[in-house]
């Protein structure tokens, strides 16, 4: 690709604001776009935004073809600003780069490559060789790529990207030995949380916490006080270490609206279906295993169970270890079109997730408080030696008022060179 290294201070930060504006359009279709990439476009054109646009529900338009559609006017000579390499085969929507061509774009600015193999390299190719010059923002590799974490284990993998997210007292405990946990976090990082259901497709949780709870799992920002939000809106937290534009957002750019169904994801089947909020959820759906299946007639609420079965909101899992499950389930969530899934799950679950290796992010929300014997974060088999610990790369710890969140990654983030 040929790459201008040098920029004049004022192209310089014109190209910071056009890309740091695309950037926060596709922070704001996080959850949305699944099983595509969220992805922002900006068209500029004589030193004037002319039009942006975002990666619409699947099987909608891609934020370039957006954008293109939102302007007006003779677009030749225009240049565009997208977070992603644009897309050059056919999927649910023609590619992208022949509508940036046939618009007369002479400019594509993008910051990364797009990972799928049926792109990475080939769209920025089909560019050039229609004489659109292509300019490789280095700056905004990492925070582009942040956005797209998820899409990438998913297109890579077909499994959808876990974020495991919890709770946790300063002694590492998620409940007391009664399984008391409200609250061992303050409402402010509790909105946070919801924040960040707001990005998800999916929430898992396990049977317990359903049966302990009956949760709703739905984001819900009217819980909150003014009060709460202001501690963001004036920026009173502290953030240390790796600078993440997916945290970033979570801070500073959260969605008000969430316009997308989460799913639910129950792994078990709970006690009393008639009692619990999910089963009459038509974004929730139980995973069980095929051994249990004989014996459901005999429970009381079969008639719900045999309601859910046909509709193909309860599901069977094959797979008889803990492990196994993790990835049949992940499997089957893929089909789903699930790409971020916030894991909530009580320590068994995440010990399963954990054992399997298909954690893929760490949110734990640490409160300065002891509670001796309790719940633990991470069950399962856990790990013999330290050395075989899992350890977590570009780490960002946050002060959100008396709490402390500490996200870190299974893998650290990569620039691929052109």
């Amino acid at each position: 690709m040929t790459e201008k290294l040098f920029l004049t201070d004022m192209e310089s930060q014109k190209h910071n604001e056009y890309m740091a504006l695309a950037l926060r359009m596709a922070f704001g279709k996080l959850g949305v776009t699944s099983p595509n990439p969220a992805v922002g476009a900006v068209i500029v054109k004589n030193d004037t935004i002319i039009s942006t646009g975002s990666t619409q529900a699947y099987g909608m338009d891609h934020a370039e073809v957006v954008a293109l559609k939102n302007a007006t006017g003779n677009l030749a000579g225009a240049a565009m600003y997208v977070t992603l390499e644009p897309c050059c085969h056919w999927g649910k929507t023609p590619p992208c780069t022949d509508a940036i061509i046939k618009a007369g774009i002479t400019k594509v600015i993008i910051p990364a490559l797009d990972p799928n193999p049926a792109v990475s390299g080939k769209g920025v190719k089909t560019l050039q060789q229609a004489g659109v010059e292509v300019v490789f923002l280095r700056e905004f590799s990492q925070p582009a790529i942040d956005l797209i974490r998820p899409f990438k284990k998913s297109i890579l993998q077909h499994r959808p990207f876990i974020i495991h997210k919890a709770a946790i007292s300063l002694d590492g405990r998620t409940a007391t030995a009664t399984g008391d946990s409200k609250w061992i976090t303050s409402p402010v990082s509790r909105l946070l949380v919801h924040r960040l259901r707001g990005c998800a497709d999916t929430i898992i949780v396990g049977k317990a916490t359903v049966e302990k709870d009956n949760p709703a799992l739905t984001v819900r920002y009217n819980d909150f006080t003014h009060e709460d939000e202001k501690f963001y809106e004036s920026r009173l937290y502290t953030v240390s270490g790796y600078s993440n534009s997916f945290i970033s957002g979570l801070l500073e750019l959260w969605k008000t609206d969430v316009t997308h169904d989460l799913k639910k994801i129950v792994i078990g089947l709970p006690k009393k279906l008639q009692d619990i909020k999910l089963a009459g959820d038509s974004n929730a759906y139980f995973f069980t295993t095929q051994k249990e299946k004989n014996d459901l007639f005999k429970r009381d609420d079969y008639a719900i169970i045999a309601r859910l079965i046909e509709s193909g909101h309860i599901q069977f899992l094959q797979s008889d270890s803990g492990v196994k499950q993790v990835h049949e389930l992940l499997d089957i969530l893929h089909t789903m079109g699930s790409m971020i899934a916030v894991l909530e799950g009580g320590a068994t679950v995440a010990g399963s997730f954990f054992d399997s290796g298909e954690i893929d992010q760490c949110m734990y929300f640490y409160s300065p408080i002891l509670v001796g014997r309790g719940k633990n974060v991470i069950e399962g088999k856990g790990r013999q030696f330290i050395h075989e610990s899992m350890a977590l790369h570009d780490v960002t710890s946050i002060f959100l008022g008396h709490d402390i969140l500490v996200s870190g990654y299974k893998e650290s983030y990569q620039f691929e060179a052109v």
